[in-house]
């Protein structure tokens, strides 16, 4: 009895595994072959980010995080953001990430990805290496969500973390 049972378990094993491989090769070669997104995203002008503008819009952001400006952060969020959230609930939040941590010191410009894309409009993050004082981490990294409307990017989210 032991060794069908131990007999059924292997075929049972053997069977998962094959469907596990079958379904990772589906999934490897079911993929359009116009490349990674990442490689597509960068051949769309419309979504392409320059590292000036990219160092510049988030210069403005990080200014106006570390003078603890909130409203004025707030304003910077596109409409379609702001809906989202309420100016109290970003002024909690941003005390909350204040307190762990703290300022941003200096941050250069990493890479830009395709964060996704909903109804027409490509959402891209906008990722930074920081070094960060006052708070539990350095160093730390910056993302800033955007999509490029009328050939202005647009702010969309704001995470400092580590």
């Amino acid at each position: 009895m032991n060794d069908r049972r131990v007999l059924g378990l292997l075929y049972a094993l053997v069977t998962l595994s094959v469907l596990n491989f079958g379904t990772t090769l589906y999934f490897q070669f079911a993929r359009p072959s116009g490349g990674s997104s990442a490689e597509s995203a960068s051949s769309e002008p419309s979504i392409q980010v320059a590292e000036k503008e990219a160092i510049e819009f988030a210069r403005g952001i990080v200014d106006l995080y570390n003078d603890n400006k909130i409203h004025e952060l707030y304003l910077r969020f596109e409409d379609l953001a702001r809906v989202q959230f309420s100016e109290q609930k970003l002024t909690e939040d941003m005390a909350k990430i204040h307190a762990i941590v703290g300022k941003i010191e200096q941050f250069a410009y990493s890479n830009t990805e395709v964060a996704g894309k909903d109804s027409g409009r490509t959402y891209l993050a906008l990722n930074y290496k920081a070094r960060l004082s006052g708070g539990a981490f350095n160093p730390g990294t910056i993302r800033i969500t955007v999509s490029r409307k009328d050939g202005r990017l647009g702010l969309y989210g704001f995470n400092v973390g580590t």
